[in-house]
This record gives structure tokens, C-alpha cells and sequence, in this order.
């Protein structure tokens, strides 16, 4: 085995880190974005080239910004991944899966619960999973040059439409690598990055001239997560992207007043709650995953953390993606679950992802797929031993070897 191929799948789009050899996870976009978008279709083409065309014309509304998203478990946006990931390594497309590479998903909540066969059957392979807690600790693990603090610590993995917060304690015995041991569940919260997203694309749109062309919505989200992380570095900051120059009075966007609209807020004190419960007093607070770049995130977890640090890596949105490829290599520093392992607290409505796609002879894959109830009829499901991989690898990064 040569490398690992980390899938971040979100509600509208995927994240894939490629692992290779003894570096560091790179992340393998559409060519055009980092982020692949689920679109797709016959005449439309794959990912970032698909969305654009389905934008091609008409004027930019609020509810058109997601109009091109698809079911990311169809084979067709499988097999487009897979043929990405093949000619990004140079080898021919649809040949079986790529030789030497193993895929890991981030299973995060409402991940189908035969997700590894989807997978396989779109020419990727055989797949692992891992739950998006051990995959963003995988992240921090192998971050040279900051070692983890020892003590109770709290997970805290923001998606798209979800967050994820597990506790773990951390201990170092006799100066070897950290050793991380679950001490409950998950907490899942139907709270995440895209109400945030959605906020301030409102509010770029609501001042925008009529003719606002569709086409530059894609655009806009980019824009939206590059004002998120310049929030970061300052209290406000005035909007540069898309349709900057059809906006009628200058944006001003600040940190504080989109935490105050009632559309995050709620989801804001739900994180801050859940923190509280989850983990009293942590030593330490690891913060990822794509609707982390929000600094508020990092600012709900630091009362609750009562002056514990919070790390936050410089790319959230890679971050869950990244540490799945890492998570074959890191999974020897997590003791094994107990046998029953541990049953999800789910706060709020329950995830959701979309209906399966229809793999008979007749389907039809020109007809988008609608969101349903989980294909797995359980919700997000327990945190399980058996959803560990086999055959672990003792290989660490020259920076945690003892």
C-alpha cells in the first residue's frame, strides 16, 4: 500500500487528500476548486465545470446557489472522483481502482451505512471509514512541531450542515507518541458551516443590482470562505469577491453581527452548550472541519474550554479529509472502543442525506436526486470498533517516532 485517499463528503461538495509515502496530505480538487462540487450530468460534465453550466444563464437569486447539487453516493460522481484522482496521478481513467491507494471516508453524520459498497462499485475500491472526531485528531496528530497536550481534551468537528464533539483523554506514557482513549459519544448537532454561508451570501445578494448574472454564484461561496478566514485577522472587513462591482453601497461584514443573527446564533449556543456538557474543564479543544473557518466557532469553544487552548489549523476545510488519509498510520495512538462501543446524542433534528440513487438498468441520471431520510433508517449511528480499519500500519511521521 503506497498511499491513502481521504474523502471529506459534505452536503455540497468533497474534500480528497491524497497521503502518499512519508509527506503530507494534498488536496486533489476538480481543477478548478479545492472543493468539488456533487454536480453532475450528461452534458454538463463533472464537479466545478458541471455547476458552472448549470448557472450558465440567468440572473443570481439566493435559492439558485445550490441549484446544480446532486446525490454525492450516485456511481456517476463516484466514478467522476475516481478518474480524477487517476489522472491527477497520471494513470488511466476507469481501469479499476487506483493501484497502491486505499480510500478512507470521513463518515460523518447521516453517511450512508453501505457507503464502502458505493465506493467499490464506482471503481475506488475497497474503502475504510472513520468517524470525523478520530479524523480530525488524526489532523492534529500529524501536525509537526505541536505536540497535543495530555489530558481530558474535546473534539470538535464542524461541517457543513452538522458538527460532531467527542471527548477523548490524551496521555504520553514514558515519553512515547500520545495515546488517545474515548472517554463518551458523540454529540451531533444539526448545526454547521452553511447557515453561515447562506447568511452572507443573503446579504451580498440583497444589495446587488438586478442583473446580476448567475454564473459568478459559484464564485460567491469561494468569496464567502475567503471572508471568513480574513474575519480571523480582523473585527470587520469590507467584501472583495464576486459581485463587488455590482454591489450599490459598499459590505461591510463584521465578525460579531453575523454571530448575533438569529440564523447562526442558535447554532452558536448549541456548540457552546454541547461543549460545556461534553467535556467540563479540557486541556485542550481541537477545532476542524470546513465550517470551522468561522472564528466564531473558535470563540463559542473558549468560554466553555475556561481558558484551555483551542487549535484551529490554518485549513479547516481540509482538515477532515487530511486527517482520514492519515488515520490507517495514526489509528495505533487510539485505544480500541469498548466492545459495545457508544451510542449518539443527536441535538436538533437528526442529519439528512439523499435518497439512494437508483442503480437499476432503467435509472435515469439526467433526474437530480432529492434529499431523504438516512439510507441506513438509524440516523448518524453508534461510534463502533468495527468501524476501525483492519490490518492497522505502525508507521508514524518522522516527527512523532520517540
Amino acid at each position: 500500500m503506497s498511499g491513502f485517499l481521504g474523502l471529506d463528503v459534505q452536503h455540497s461538495g468533497t474534500v480528497a487528500a491524497l497521503l502518499e509515502g512519508g509527506g503530507r496530505p494534498l488536496p486533489v480538487g476538480d481543477g478548478l476548486r479545492v472543493w468539488i462540487p456533487h454536480a453532475y450530468g450528461e452534458g454538463l460534465g463533472w464537479g466545478s465545470a458541471a455547476a458552472l453550466r448549470s448557472l450558465a444563464s440567468g440572473r443570481a437569486t439566493a435559492d439558485r446557489l445550490l441549484e446544480w447539487r446532486r446525490d454525492p453516493w450516485d456511481a456517476e460522481f463516484l466514478t467522476g472522483l475516481r478518474d480524477r484522482v487517476a489522472r491527477y496521478l497520471g494513470l488511466p481513467e476507469r481501469a479499476g481502482p487506483v493501484p497502491g491507494h486505499r480510500v478512507v471516508l470521513c463518515a460523518g453524520p447521516g453517511t450512508p451505512a453501505d457507503a464502502e459498497e458505493y465506493a467499490e462499485e464506482a471503481g475506488l475500491g475497497g474503502a475504510l471509514r472513520v468517524g470525523p472526531a478520530e479524523a480530525l485528531l488524526c489532523r492534529r496528530l500529524a501536525s509537526p512541531g505541536q505536540p497535543l497536550p495530555t489530558g481530558a481534551l474535546l473534539a470538535v468537528a464542524v461541517g457543513e450542515r452538522w458538527s460532531v464533539l467527542a471527548p477523548f483523554r490524551a496521555i504520553r506514557p514514558d515519553g512515547g507518541p500520545v495515546v488517545l482513549t474515548r472517554t463518551g459519544p458523540d454529540t451531533v448537532l444539526a448545526h454547521g458551516g452553511g447557515a453561515w454561508t447562506e447568511l452572507l451570501v443573503g446579504q451580498v445578494l440583497a444589495r446587488c443590482r438586478e442583473d446580476a448574472p448567475a454564473a459568478d454564484l459559484l464564485a460567491l461561496a469561494d468569496g464567502v470562505q475567503e471572508c471568513a478566514a480574513r474575519l480571523a485577522q480582523a473585527d470587520a472587513v469590507e467584501w472583495q469577491g464576486a459581485y463587488t462591482e455590482r454591489l450599490f453601497a459598499p459590505l461591510v461584514v463584521r465578525g460579531a453581527d453575523l454571530a448575533a443573527d438569529p440564523a447562526v446564533a442558535d447554532g452558536l449556543h448549541e456548540l457552546r452548550r454541547a461543549a460545556r456538557v461534553a467535556v467540563r474543564h479540557p486541556s485542550s479543544v481541537v477545532l476542524g472541519g470546513p465550517g470551522a473557518v468561522w472564528p466564531a466557532m473558535r470563540s463559542a469553544l473558549a468560554g466553555p474550554a475556561a481558558g484551555a487552548s483551542v487549535w484551529c489549523g490554518p485549513d479547516p476545510a481540509t482538515d477532515l479529509a487530511a486527517g482520514a488519509a492519515w488515520w490507517p498510520l495514526l489509528r495505533s495512538c487510539f485505544t480500541p472502543a469498548p466492545p459495545a462501543g457508544y451510542a449518539v446524542e443527536t441535538v436538533g433534528a437528526a442529519p439528512v442525506v439523499p435518497a439512494p440513487p437508483d442503480r437499476g438498468p432503467d435509472a435515469d441520471s439526467s433526474t437530480p436526486s432529492t434529499p431523504s431520510a438516512d439510507r441506513s433508517g438509524t440516523g448518524p449511528g453508534p461510534f463502533s470498533p468495527n468501524s476501525r480499519c483492519p490490518d492497522p500500519v505502525e508507521v508514524l511521521p518522522p516527527w512523532m517516532r520517540p
